[in-house]
């Protein structure tokens, strides 16, 4: 999913997995976009049924009947920006709460 960069060579691992994380964090943003337009906005503009997704890569035109399979690559996104996070932490690991 990473953006075609002619100076990818000089990039480090974490500058990779960084780079990731971006572009998945964008595609999540562009389909929270496009779950809101169908389920709120569309509503009250008289029920759109098309939407286009521009993520700076591509564009795709979704219909409101893939409204569901938005909702589980959104699911598999946030999954996705999780693991990302936890390689790019200086640490590794996953963060802990402590309780108060």
């Amino acid at each position: 999913m990473a953006l075609i960069d002619p100076s990818f060579n000089n990039d480090s691992p974490l500058q990779f997995w960084e780079d990731e994380l971006n572009n998945a964090r964008r595609l999540l943003y562009e389909i929270e976009k496009a779950i809101l337009y169908f389920t709120q906005e569309a509503l009250s503009s008289g029920g759109v049924q098309e939407y286009t997704i521009d993520t700076g890569q591509d564009r795709q035109t979704v219909k409101r009947s893939d409204l569901s399979s938005l909702y589980i690559r959104h699911k598999e996104l946030l999954n996705i920006i999780s693991i990302l996070e936890t390689r790019v932490r200086p640490a590794g690991g996953a963060v802990r709460v402590q309780p108060w």
